[in-house]
C-alpha cells in the first residue's frame, strides 16, 4: 500500500473504535429501559447546545458573529429539539428492536459511505461543504440502508410496516441521516471550526458523531406527525 493510500485509510482505526463505543453505550441503554435511553438522549442534546454556544463564541470573540451566523445555530438548535424529540418517541413507541434498527441504519449508512467511497472514489457529492463525500459513497449509503431494510424486516415487529415499504424508507432515512451530517458540517464551516468541540478525543464532538441520528431522530418526529 502506497503512503498517499495509506493516509485515505488512517482515520479507520478511530472511526471503527469510536463506532464501537458510543453503539455499545447507545445498547446498553437501550436494554437499559425507555428512562436510560431518554436520559442519554437529553444529556446528548444538552451537550450539543453547549457546542453551539461553544462555536459562537469562537466569531463572537472575533467580534464576527453576524445574524446570518445566529439565523443558522437557531436552525441547528430546532433540529436539535425535533431530533431528541423524535429519538424519546421512537423509542416509546417502537420498543427496543426499532431503536436498535435506527442505529445501525446510520452506522451502516456512515459505514458503507467511508468505506465505499474510498475505494470507487469518483466525483464529488458536495465539495463546497464536504470534500471528502463522493458520489459512489453517498449512494453505497442507500444500498446499505436498502440491505438492511431487506434483512432486518423479519426482526422487526410483525405489524411494523410492508417489506418493499421497510426497504424504501429506510433508503430515504439514509439520505436524511447524510442530508444532517452536510447541514452540521456547513454549519462549522460557516462558523470557522474543525470540529464542534474536543469532547470527544481525537473525534471532535457529540455534533460530529451524533449528526445524522439526530437528523433522522426529526425526520422521524416530522412523519410520526404527518401519519399519526
Amino acid at each position: 500500500m502506497s503512503a498517499s493510500e495509506g493516509s485515505k485509510w488512517r482515520d479507520l482505526a478511530p472511526r471503527v473504535l469510536s463506532a464501537l463505543v458510543m453503539a455499545a453505550i447507545g445498547i446498553g441503554a437501550i436494554v437499559a429501559g425507555h428512562g436510560a435511553f431518554t436520559a442519554l438522549v437529553l444529556i446528548v442534546g444538552g451537550i450539543g447546545f453547549w457546542e453551539l454556544w461553544r462555536m459562537a463564541r469562537v466569531k463572537q470573540r472575533a467580534d464576527q458573529l453576524t445574524s446570518g451566523d445566529q439565523k443558522w445555530l437557531f436552525a441547528y438548535a430546532v433540529l436539535i429539539v425535533m431530533g431528541v424529540a423524535g429519538l424519546i418517541h421512537l423509542s416509546a413507541e417502537g420498543g427496543p428492536r426499532v431503536l436498535v434498527y435506527a442505529i445501525l441504519l446510520v452506522v451502516i449508512t456512515d459505514s458503507f459511505g467511508y468505506i465505499f467511497g474510498r475505494l470507487i472514489g469518483g466525483p464529488k457529492f458536495w465539495p463546497r461543504i464536504s470534500p471528502k463525500k463522493t458520489w459512489a459513497g453517498i449512494v453505497a449509503g442507500w444500498i446499505g440502508a436498502g440491505l438492511l431494510g431487506y434483512y432486518g424486516d423479519r426482526h422487526l415487529p410483525g405489524d411494523f410496516a410492508r417489506l418493499w415499504f421497510l426497504v424504501f424508507s429506510s433508503m430515504f432515512l439514509s439520505f436524511a441521516s447524510q442530508m444532517g451530517d452536510f447541514f452540521e458540517s456547513a454549519l462549522k464551516r460557516r462558523m470557522g471550526v474543525k470540529d464542534s468541540s474536543n469532547i470527544i478525543p481525537g473525534h471532535g464532538g457529540v455534533l460530529d458523531r451524533f449528526d445524522a441520528l439526530i437528523a433522522l431522530g426529526a425526520i422521524y418526529l416530522i412523519l410520526a406527525f404527518i401519519f399519526g
